[in-house]
C-alpha cells in the first residue's frame, strides 16, 4: 500500500505566546499573554474555561470539539467574534486571525486572509474532553472521526478528500430520497467509490502510524499486563478486520464497486448510502476482545488515554512539531494512576492547556511549574504567565 506524502511543519518548535477572544462564548474580551509550557485554567463550570481552550483549538486545527454550528460560538448579541493568537518559535513569530459569523469562519495568517486548509495543522493540536471517554465503547463513527482529526493535520489532501466524501454522501442521500433515476445513481456511485478509496487509503495510513504508539502506551499505563489493539474493518468485510497493509488501491477499488452493486435494492429501500467508509467498522481490543463489550470501565480510560498519547507522538514525528495538548476536565475522570502517567507525558516538551474545577489532581511539582489561571465567569479577563 503506498503511503502518503507528510511533509513537516515549516514551523518547528512554535509555542502559542497570546491569546485573544471578542465577543466569542460567554466572553466580551479574553485576553492571555506570556502564555508559558503548562496553563492550568482553575474556577467552577460555566465560567469560560472550556471557551478558552476551544479557542486555542479553533486557531491550530481549525475545529472545535463543542460543535460545528457557527453561531453557538457567537456572543449573543453581537453578530462576529473576533480570535486571535501569536506563536512564536526560536527564528520565527506568526500572527492567526479568524473572524466568525454566522454560517462563515475566515481565517488570517499574518494579516492576509487564508483557507482553513492553509493553516490547519500549521501549529498542530491534540483535544481530550470528558466525550473521548467514551471512544472505546461509543459509537464507531466516533473512532472513524478520531483517525481522520488526526489525518487532517498530517495532510492538506486528506482533508480536501474527506469533504468531497461527505458531499457525495449528501448528494446521494438526497437522489435517493427523491428517487432518482438509476443512471444517475450509478454515476454517483462511479465518483463515490473512487473518493471513497482515497478516503479509505488515507485512513489506513493513519491508522498504520497510530498502531504501535498505541500499543506500547497501552502496555506502558497497565504494566505490560495486557496488549491492546485496534482493528479496521470495510463495509464490505466487518468480521474480518484488515491486516496492516494488506489492502491494495485496487482490491479497495474492486470490493467497494462489487459491494456498493450488491446493496443497490437496500439503498433504494432505505433511502440512503449504505456504503462507504463512512460505514467501516473501527474496534478497540483488549486481549483480542472487543473493548466495547468486554474491557472494564478502567480498561476502557487506559485505551482513551494511550490513543491520544498515540495522536501527540504522531503528529509530532510526521510534522516535526509537537502538538498542544488541550485537556478540558478530564483530570477527574482519570484515576491517580493514570492521571500520573498524563502528567509524567505532559512534563516533555509539549505545550498545554488544562481546564480543571480546582488543583488537587496536581503535585506539587506541576503546580510549580505551572501558570495558574482562576476564573470567576466575568465577561471580560485580562491574564498572564508569570514573569521568570
Amino acid at each position: 500500500m503506498a503511503q502518503a506524502e507528510y511533509s513537516p511543519s515549516q514551523t518547528p518548535g512554535m509555542r502559542l505566546s497570546c491569546l485573544s477572544l471578542r465577543d466569542f462564548r460567554n466572553y466580551r474580551s479574553f485576553e492571555l499573554s506570556n502564555i508559558g509550557a503548562l496553563t492550568i485554567l482553575v474556577g467552577p463550570n460555566a465560567v469560560g474555561k472550556t471557551s478558552a481552550v476551544e479557542g486555542i483549538s479553533l486557531l491550530t486545527a481549525c475545529s472545535s470539539f463543542r460543535t460545528t454550528q457557527a453561531a453557538q460560538m457567537i456572543k449573543w448579541g453581537c453578530e462576529t467574534a473576533q480570535l486571535e493568537a501569536k506563536f512564536q518559535s526560536a527564528s520565527r513569530q506568526v500572527d492567526m486571525g479568524l473572524t466568525i459569523s454566522a454560517g462563515r469562519r475566515s481565517y488570517r495568517m499574518n494579516g492576509k486572509p487564508r483557507k482553513a486548509a492553509d493553516v490547519r495543522g500549521l501549529v498542530p493540536a491534540v483535544s481530550f474532553t470528558p466525550d473521548d471517554l467514551h471512544l472505546a465503547k461509543g459509537a464507531a463513527s466516533a473512532r472513524r472521526d478520531a483517525i481522520d482529526s488526526v489525518g487532517v493535520q498530517l495532510s492538506r489532501n486528506f482533508y480536501s478528500v474527506c469533504v468531497d466524501y461527505r458531499k457525495l454522501v449528501k448528494q446521494k442521500n438526497q437522489a435517493l430520497k427523491d428517487e432518482l433515476p438509476d443512471a444517475y445513481i450509478e454515476s454517483l456511485n462511479d465518483v463515490l467509490v473512487r473518493v471513497g478509496v482515497q478516503v479509505l487509503i488515507h485512513r489506513l495510513q493513519v491508522l498504520d502510524r497510530l498502531r504501535p504508539h498505541f500499543q506500547s502506551y497501552y502496555r506502558e499505563i497497565t504494566g505490560g499486563g495486557e496488549e491492546a489493539s485496534v482493528l479496521y474493518a470495510p463495509c464490505w468485510a466487518k468480521d474480518a478486520p484488515l491486516e496492516p497493509g494488506s489492502l491494495t488501491r485496487d482490491d479497495a477499488l474492486a470490493q467497494l464497486t462489487s459491494y456498493m452493486g450488491s446493496r443497490a435494492i437496500a439503498e433504494r429501500a432505505r433511502k440512503r448510502c449504505l456504503v462507504g467508509p463512512h460505514a467501516d467498522a473501527v474496534t478497540f481490543t483488549v486481549e483480542g476482545h472487543d473493548a466495547a463489550h468486554f474491557a472494564s470501565q478502567g480498561q476502557q480510560r487506559s485505551i482513551v488515554l494511550a490513543w491520544k498519547l498515540a495522536e501527540a507522538a504522531v503528529i509530532a514525528a510526521a510534522t516535526g512539531n509537537a502538538p498542544l495538548l488541550l485537556l478540558d476536565d478530564v483530570m477527574s475522570e482519570l484515576d491517580d494512576a493514570r492521571r500520573s502517567y498524563f502528567m509524567n507525558f505532559i512534563a516533555g516538551d509539549m505545550q498545554a492547556f488544562i481546564t480543571t474545577t480546582h488543583t488537587d489532581y496536581f503535585t506539587d511539582d506541576m503546580l510549580a511549574r505551572a501558570d495558574i489561571i482562576t476564573l470567576d465567569g466575568s465577561e471580560s479577563f485580562v491574564g498572564g504567565a508569570r514573569e521568570d
